[in-house]
């Protein structure tokens, strides 16, 4: 949720030339591909080892490993069109000459703003598991 509330809004400033932007996300967007599952792993692990220690709150901890994990398939299926679009858009952006923003600004502008709404609901998924998983443990 951090890229949502902190990237986006620095890429979309006005000083920042539409190119780099594209360019910009690009390099975010491998970066962050190539880390956050393995930040799922060990959430997702505790939660489905309490599953298997703690029958009594079996459910409880299997729904939270599942939420943990949740945002690999919500990306692959609801972000990967918008992260394409984005990627395009910044090749074709790229291969221009760096003018003045034209209507592909704009649609880069647009992109951005799903993917920052999808960035924050993709970031509910492992907070709903957190919270699931605490509440299994405290009550």
């Amino acid at each position: 949720m951090s890229l949502s509330a902190h990237t986006i809004p620095a890429l979309k400033a006005p000083k920042i030339s539409t190119p780099d932007t594209a360019a910009r996300f690009r390099t975010l967007l491998f970066a962050v591909r190539r880390t956050l599952p393995f930040i799922a792993i060990l959430p997702t692990a505790s939660f489905a080892f309490l599953a298997w220690k703690a029958p009594d709150a079996k459910m409880a901890h299997s729904i939270a490993a599942v939420c943990s994990a949740g945002f690999i398939p919500y990306t692959l299926l609801f972000m990967m069109r918008t992260c394409r679009a984005i990627l395009s858009k910044a090749e074709v952006l790229e291969s221009k000459s760096r003018g003045p923003e034209s209507s592909e600004g704009e649609n880069l502008e647009v992109l951005l703003n799903r993917w920052e709404m999808m960035n924050y609901t993709r970031g509910v998924l492992p907070l709903v598991g957190a919270l699931v998983g605490l509440s299994a443990v405290l009550l």
